[in-house]
Parts: C-alpha cells; sequence; structure tokens
C-alpha cells in the first residue's frame, strides 16, 4: 500500500494550478453536480466536521487566500483568491458542507463511515475528477464493492487495508501515492483532461508523448475527532510523458515491463504501453550521447 506518516501541515495544497482547476471545478459542479457530488442523509455531521477542518486547515496554513468569521453557531469563510464567501453551520443548510469543501480546496474530498456489518462504505463524496467512474454510481458502496475491478484486491490486498483504516486516529493522519497513465486527444482542454468517468483512454490510436499522461493521485486518511469518521482527500497531478525527468522515465518502463499481463490490461497497457517505451528508450539513447559528448569536449 506504500503508506507513510501525513505530515499534518501539508494536508492540503494550494499551487500554482489553483485557479485554472477552481474554474473545473465549479463548472463540474454547475453541470454534472449529481454525477460528481453525493451525500447520504446519515454523512450531514461528518461533511460539517470536516468542512471546518478544512477551513481551519486553510484560514491558519494560507492567511493570505482564507478568512474564517464565526457569529454564533454560523461560520463565514471567504476565498480571498476567487472572491468567493460562503456561510455554513447552524441553520444553514442550502448549500452541502462538502460542496463548500470542495469549491475551497484542490483535493477531492470523501467520507467512510461504518456500516452495520462493521465495514466501510462511502457514505458522502466530492470527487470531481474521477478515473473511470462517478460518485452518482457508486455512493453507498463498501470499500470491498469499490474495489473489485483492482487485481488481486481481495487475495492480497483487502485485509490490511481494513486493519489499516481501524487504526487511524485523529492524531495519526496518513498518505500515500497512487498514479494512472491515460490518453488524451491532442486538442483537449483542462476540463476534459481531468473529468474522466467513463475511461481513461480517449480515442488517439498513435498518441505522441505530449498526449499521453501521467495522473499521479496523492491520497490522505484522516479520523475525524468529533464523529470518528474517516475523511478520504485526493489531490490530482498531471504530467505529460515529455515532461517527466529521466530518471523517471526510467523507472516508468522499468515497471512497465515488470507487469504481468493481467496488471497490464488493468493498466491499459496495450493501448499506451508500446509508445511510452519507444519514447523512453528514445530519450535515453539521446542522453547517452550527450554524454558521449560532453565526455569528448572534456578530454
Amino acid at each position: 500500500m506504500d503508506i507513510r506518516k501525513l505530515d499534518a501541515q501539508n494536508w492540503l495544497t494550494i499551487d500554482k494550478n489553483y485557479m485554472a482547476e477552481h474554474q473545473v471545478r465549479s463548472q463540474l459542479l454547475q453541470q454534472e453536480k449529481q454525477k460528481v457530488l453525493q451525500c447520504l442523509p446519515e454523512s450531514y455531521e461528518a461533511c460539517l466536521e470536516a468542512l471546518e477542518e478544512v477551513v481551519d486547515f486553510l484560514c491558519q496554513r494560507f492567511p493570505d487566500k482564507f478568512e474564517h468569521k464565526r457569529s454564533g453557531d454560523e461560520s463565514t469563510v471567504h476565498n480571498k483568491v476567487t472572491s468567493e464567501t460562503f456561510v455554513f453551520g447552524g441553520q444553514n443548510k442550502q448549500v452541502d458542507p462538502l460542496e463548500i469543501a470542495v469549491r475551497l480546496t484542490m483535493e477531492d474530498l470523501s467520507i467512510l463511515m461504518k456500516n452495520a456489518d462493521d465495514e466501510y462504505y462511502l457514505a458522502a463524496s466530492a470527487s470531481l475528477f474521477p478515473v473511470g467512474w462517478t460518485v452518482q454510481e457508486r455512493i453507498g458502496w463498501t470499500i470491498s464493492r469499490l474495489h473489485e475491478p483492482v487485481p488481486l484486491w481481495h487475495q492480497q490486498v483487502a485485509a490490511s487495508v481494513s486493519k489499516f483504516l481501524n487504526r487511524l486516529t485523529p492524531s495519526s493522519p496518513m498518505e500515500r501515492s497512487n498514479y494512472f497513465v491515460e490518453v488524451k486527444r491532442s486538442d483537449e482542454d483542462l476540463f476534459e483532461t481531468l473529468y474522466r468517468p467513463t475511461t481513461l483512454f480517449e480515442d488517439n490510436p498513435n498518441p505522441s508523448p505530449e498526449d499521453i499522461v501521467i495522473r499521479r493521485e496523492r491520497q490522505t486518511f484522516r479520523r475525524l475527532p468529533r464523529t470518528g469518521a474517516l475523511v478520504f482527500g485526493v489531490k490530482t497531478f498531471l504530467t505529460t510523458l515529455n515532461e517527466l525527468p529521466m530518471q523517471e522515465l526510467r523507472n516508468l518502463a522499468k515497471e512497465i515491463k515488470s507487469w504481468p499481463d493481467y496488471v497490464g490490461e488493468y493498466k491499459g497497457r496495450e493501448v499506451w504501453g508500446a509508445k511510452a517505451l519507444e519514447f523512453c528508450e528514445k530519450r535515453s539513447r539521446e542522453e547517452e550521447k550527450l554524454k558521449e559528448e560532453v565526455g569528448m569536449m572534456e578530454v
């Protein structure tokens, strides 16, 4: 699982892509809200607590960008970057707390709660940048059902994940990294690249290195102190194949070649694998040639 301790000071991120991605998020919440945001009734208190945690973190970590004021039971958060203001808490329930949270963050956020069988399930989710699924399809699903397509999930991973989730405490947030490789059209905009509810692979039979995208996810796990629910966060990073440093290209090529067929099929290697390996080998040859030329000049 590659789980590691989360630095609490870096739970949520604000980077140079904030405004561009914020515009995509706003567009999705306006046009595709039912597909990207679902909250079961029993999740309200956990969603509200998650929003409170998000607001407290952002205002402390980025005081130049966010401002928080309280008036009785109600709170107001002002986003200085986007000039948006949200009121929540008390009797103000016009906007779902989780929606406010993901309008502020760059992370997708989900709430995991336990059912009668003591298994975690997706009680609420604002997943705006999904990979091959929508929240509307999977709200209420258990962790096991959510991961059924993953090779060897039940045989090798499920028990470890269950133990990991149960051991999380409010003082022990954790994180892990994950990645996918996607193929986009050369004329795609950011909205189309980030919002992938059906497939990672657009109709592009001969993708260039600029059309092959390494889609990284930084996944975070936190237990809320008041409700005990879990907050699962996902920050998405996009890097095209031609932008990868040489060492990362070599690592990717090595990993592609090591996958068993069933893993390669799950990851879509037949769509982009040959082109990716071809590019990796080309860049490697170019680097070796450059080293040789530099060495000759030094001599």
